[in-house]
């Protein structure tokens, strides 16, 4: 399977005293939908910044398609790779959510009737099109961050890299974005993407989850596996999912369950 992201024995500071990554190693695949979870601080978003060249790495590599992350070719790695980040005003420039949906189309030279459609298709997509003539500065946090979403999948990027980026939304947003992941992946089966989330039920469907703690990985595997490791999430202050949370109370009532084995739940809680 082809690497899309490579990180190789990177260190990384904010100050020369402190750092955030001594020695962070980790791969991403084609493909893949990698959650990355950890306690505020652990350097998650950190990792964002440094991924699309916000941040210079002290020492080490940093790998995206086959080419080193570097100042000579990261505009030309960037051009196929989308970030969301948490706070949708940071992503802002057009008058109108239209303009800015459409800001990266057009510095792409895309055709203006392909644009209106490409525009139009992913408002609708997030459920912005009756605010496509609306100033962005006029919205909720919310619909903010819908916004956001649409105008980077717009550039419909190889690599899509969510920083929180529903953490704005309610309960419902949060589960349209989900659905629309997940129908963007069937779509499109080579878009890769790195979420950084604090949504638990985002992390059960994603491929493979990466636990970072005080700079360094933790865990690395699939939901299922990293998420019976409840003693090690709750030591680094992390949630683990209901279902989980009640397999715990129901071994300790003498109830064998596997956490996602909803069928035999059932016949367990029938007999």
């Amino acid at each position: 399977m082809e690497k899309v992201v490579e990180v190789s024995h990177v260190q990384f500071g904010y100050t020369k005293d402190k750092l955030v990554f001594n020695d962070l190693n980790l791969e991403v695949y084609a493909g893949e939908y990698v959650c990355l979870i950890g306690h505020n601080g652990s350097g998650k978003s950190t990792l964002a910044k440094l991924l699309i060249g916000l941040n210079e790495i002290k020492s080490g590599k940093i790998t995206i398609f086959n080419k080193e992350l570097n100042e000579q070719n990261i505009y030309d790695i960037r051009k196929d790779v989308g970030i969301i980040f948490q706070n949708p005003d940071n992503q802002f420039i057009g008058a109108t959510v239209r303009d800015d949906i459409a800001f990266g189309l057009e510095n792409n030279c895309v055709p203006h009737d392909k644009m209106e459609e490409i525009v139009t298709y992913f408002a609708r997509k997030v459920n912005m099109e009756e605010f496509l003539d609306k100033e962005p500065g006029n919205l909720s946090g919310g619909q903010k961050q819908r916004v956001a979403i649409a105008g980077t999948l717009a550039m419909n990027p190889k690599l899509l890299i969510m920083d929180e980026s529903t953490s704005m939304l309610d309960p419902k947003g949060k589960r349209e974005i989900r659905e629309l992941t997940n129908e963007l992946r069937k779509e499109n089966k080579d878009l890769t993407i790195i979420s950084i989330t604090h949504d638990i039920e985002e992390v059960l469907q994603a491929d493979r989850v990466i636990v970072i703690n005080q700079g360094e990985v933790l865990l690395n595997d699939k939901p299922e596996v990293v998420f019976k490791n409840v003693e090690t999430l709750r030591n680094i202050k992390l949630d683990i999912p209901f279902s989980y949370k009640l397999n715990e109370v129901l071994n300790s009532l003498g109830i064998k369950v596997e956490s996602n084995d909803f069928e035999g739940l059932v016949k367990e809680l029938c007999q």
